[in-house]
């Protein structure tokens, strides 16, 4: 079993409240995650969402071929999101005002 992603997108912003300066591979990472946010967040809560975005997880190294499904919770305004094929998921919250919240 994969662990579950647990991320901030506050992490990535920088004092002005934009993107900063990261590390390839942390870029990488932001761009992912905040395209998961882009893709739900003017979705009303409590809605899952098959966002047509591809799984990033490479499983005996092949692409996978799920696609992410996300939804807002409506207690604690994070998205949460999974695999439609393999067992990648997480937890994304620091979302709301940033540069991925297209609201």
């Amino acid at each position: 079993m994969v662990g579950a992603w647990v991320v901030n997108m506050a992490h990535f912003l920088n004092r002005d409240g934009e993107v900063g300066r990261l590390p390839a591979p942390a870029r990488r990472l932001a761009d992912y995650f905040g395209s998961i946010v882009s893709s739900v967040c003017c979705h009303p809560p409590n809605i899952p969402i098959l966002s047509g975005l591809k799984c990033r997880r490479r499983p005996g190294r092949r692409p996978c071929t799920g696609l992410i499904i996300a939804i807002i919770a409506p207690d604690t305004n994070e998205i949460r999101w999974q695999c439609s094929a393999c067992a990648d998921h997480g937890v994304i919250s620091g979302w709301r005002g940033s540069p991925w919240d297209r609201k």
